[in-house]
Parts: structure tokens; C-alpha cells; sequence
């Protein structure tokens, strides 16, 4: 909806004030031009609904491709997670067997020390 600019009523008041005709006709003037141009390129409510549903339809759309991929993504550090922690479970326990087998033969080995020194003792 654009309002008009009444050019002879704002020069007649110029010339009232003192200014010159010539004067007032060319400042109305251009004051009705500037206000015209402007104008057009001013939006409406109805261009501002536009952008706004424009604007919510794109953040949904977003918000829809985000839970995506942070579904995508959780999936493979899960996956990954539970990898890791199956591989340090298998590595925790053949270390463990390990220890366990070195302890056993050292209580073997001292064992053995042990019943070596007791016949040697009279």
C-alpha cells in the first residue's frame, strides 16, 4: 500500500514559509521522487511471511538432515567403542594369562628350590 505525497501542498507551505516557488516546486518534487523509489522496494507483511515460512521450512529441513547425521554418526562411534573395548578385553586377558602362567612357574620354580634344598639338608 503506498501513500501519497501531496507536491503542491508541501510547496505552497515551502513558498509560505519564504521560500521561492521555483524552490519549493523542486524540493516537493524531489522529496515525492525519493519517496516513490523508496517505496518500491520496501517489503510487505505479506513478502515477510513469505521469508519467514521460507525460513522454517529450511530450518526443519536442516534440523531433519542434522538428526540424521548425528544418528549416522553415533552409530559408528558405537560401533567403534565397542570394537576398541573388544579388542582391550582379548589383549587384557592374554596379558592376564600370561601373568598368571609366569606366577605359576615361578611358584614351580621356588617350589623346586625349595624341596632341592630340603634334601640336600640332612
Amino acid at each position: 500500500m503506498t501513500a501519497a505525497f501531496d507536491t503542491l501542498t508541501a510547496a505552497r507551505r515551502m513558498e509560505d514559509a519564504g521560500m521561492k516557488r521555483e524552490q519549493a516546486e523542486a524540493v516537493a518534487e524531489a522529496v515525492r521522487s525519493a519517496a516513490g523509489a523508496d517505496r518500491e522496494e520496501l517489503a510487505t507483511k505479506a513478502d515477510l511471511a513469505a521469508v519467514k515460512a521460507e525460513l522454517k521450512a529450511d530450518l526443519a529441513e536442516f534440523r531433519a538432515e542434522f538428526k540424521a547425521d548425528l544418528a549416522v554418526l553415533k552409530a559408528d562411534f558405537e560401533g567403534k567403542l565397542e570394537s576398541g573395548l573388544a579388542t582391550f578385553r582379548a589383549e587384557f586377558m592374554d596379558r592376564m594369562q600370561s601373568t598368571e602362567r609366569r606366577m605359576y612357574a615361578a611358584v614351580f620354580g621356588v617350589g623346586g628350590l625349595l624341596f632341592a634344598a630340603l634334601k640336600l639338608v640332612p
